[in-house]
C-alpha cells in the first residue's frame, strides 16, 4: 500500500444488526454469498445463555450477561463451516495477519474489546466485541460494527489494544475469522439446528462453570438481586448496568431472548419459540425496573421487592424454555 492509500474491501456491505457477532458473521457470510439471518447466525452459534458475576473487584460488583462467551466459536464447531479462525498473541503479527486478509481482497472478523475503538469513546470495557475488518489506512482501520451506519474507523492504535486486552473473563489474543474457500450455503448451516439448540439447553441446565453459568446462575440472581441494595455501595451502577446488558448493549433487548425466539421459529421450533418469547418479555420487565431503580437517590424497599419478583418470574419462564428444548 502506498503512503497514504485506502485499502477496501470491494463488494463488502455492512448491514447494521442488534449483536456485534450474529451481525459480523451474518455480514461476513454474506460477502461471500451465503445469505443468512442475523438470528440464524446468533442461534447456530448457541448463543443463548446466562453468567451472573458478583465480585467486589468488578465494576459494576454485579455483573450478567445472556449470551455465550464464544458465540463465533461455537458457530465454527457446531456447523462445521469452512471458516478459519486463528489466534496471534503478538500484536504486529495479529496486524499483518488481518491486513493480509484485506489485502487478498476479504474482510475478516475480528474480536475485541470496544472499550479501545474510537466510535464508542472509551465508555466500558467489554471483551468479546466482534467487528468485521473491511479496510485500513496509515493510521487507521474501517470496520463493520453492529447497529452503526456505514463503517466507522477507529485507529490502528486502539485496534490492536482492543484485540489484545487481557480482561480477566475474556483475554484476547488477536483473534480472527475469515472464510479462505468455498463457503457453506445456508441449507448447510441450517441443518446444524438442532445440535445448535442440544448444545444451549445443555449449557443452561449442566453448566461448565456451576452457579456462575445457566440456570444456576440464575437461580442464584433471582435469589440475591433484590437485596443488591444492601450487599453494593455500587447498587444504582449495578442497577443500571445489567438494565443495559438486558434491554440496550447489542442483545436486541430482552437479554438475546427476543433474537433466539425468532431463530427458533426459523428453526422450526415454533411451540419453543413461543416460550422464549414469553421470557422475552420477563427479561423486558425486569430490565424497566432496573432501570427505575437507578434513577433514584437512595433505594426504594418497594422497587426493589419488584425487581426480585420480577427476577423470579425470569426464573420461572427460563425453567420451562430450556426444559422443552432439551431433548
Amino acid at each position: 500500500m502506498a503512503l497514504g492509500q485506502t485499502v477496501l474491501v470491494a463488494g463488502f456491505e455492512h448491514v447494521p444488526g442488534h449483536h456485534c457477532g450474529s451481525t459480523a458473521l451474518r455480514n461476513l457470510l454474506a460477502f461471500h454469498g451465503t445469505e443468512i439471518s442475523e438470528e440464524l447466525a446468533f442461534g447456530l452459534g448457541a448463543g443463548a445463555c446466562f453468567y451472573y458475576f458478583a465480585s467486589d473487584d468488578l465494576s459494576p460488583t454485579r455483573f450478567t450477561n445472556g449470551r455465550t462467551g464464544r458465540l463465533e466459536e461455537s458457530f465454527l464447531e457446531l456447523t462445521g463451516a469452512p471458516l478459519r479462525l486463528t489466534t496471534e498473541p503478538d500484536p504486529g503479527r495479529a496486524w499483518d495477519a488481518a491486513r493480509a486478509v484485506v489485502d487478498d481482497g476479504r474482510p475478516v472478523l475480528l474480536i475485541t474489546d470496544l472499550f479501545h475503538l474510537d466510535h464508542y469513546g472509551n465508555s466500558a470495557h467489554f471483551p468479546g466485541h466482534a467487528v468485521v475488518l473491511a479496510g485500513y489506512d496509515d493510521e487507521h482501520a474501517y470496520v463493520s460494527d453492529t447497529g452503526f451506519e456505514g463503517l466507522q474507523r477507529t485507529s490502528l492504535a486502539g485496534l490492536e489494544k482492543a484485540r489484545h486486552e487481557q480482561h480477566p473473563f475474556y483475554p484476547l489474543a488477536g483473534h480472527m475469522l475469515d472464510v479462505p474457500g468455498e463457503p457453506p450455503s445456508a441449507e448447510e448451516l441450517l441443518a446444524a439446528a438442532p445440535a445448535a439448540i442440544e448444545r444451549a439447553a445443555l449449557r443452561m441446565q449442566e453448566p461448565d462453570l456451576g452457579e456462575f453459568e445457566g440456570l444456576p446462575a440464575l437461580r442464584r440472581f433471582a435469589d440475591e438481586v433484590g437485596s443488591w441494595p444492601e450487599a453494593a455501595p455500587d447498587w444504582r451502577w449495578c442497577a443500571r448496568f445489567n438494565y443495559q446488558v438486558i434491554e440496550r448493549r447489542g442483545t436486541g433487548g430482552s437479554n438475546f431472548r427476543a433474537l433466539y425466539s425468532r431463530f427458533l421459529a426459523e428453526a422450526a421450533r415454533e411451540a419453543a419459540a413461543a416460550l422464549a418469547a414469553a421470557a422475552a418479555e420477563q427479561w423486558t420487565t425486569l430490565a424497566g425496573e432496573l432501570f427505575a431503580a437507578s434513577e433514584t437517590d437512595e433505594p426504594d424497599s418497594a422497587g426493589w421487592e419488584r425487581i426480585g419478583a420480577a427476577a423470579n418470574r425470569v426464573l420461572d419462564s427460563e425453567e420451562r424454555l430450556w426444559a422443552a428444548l432439551r431433548p
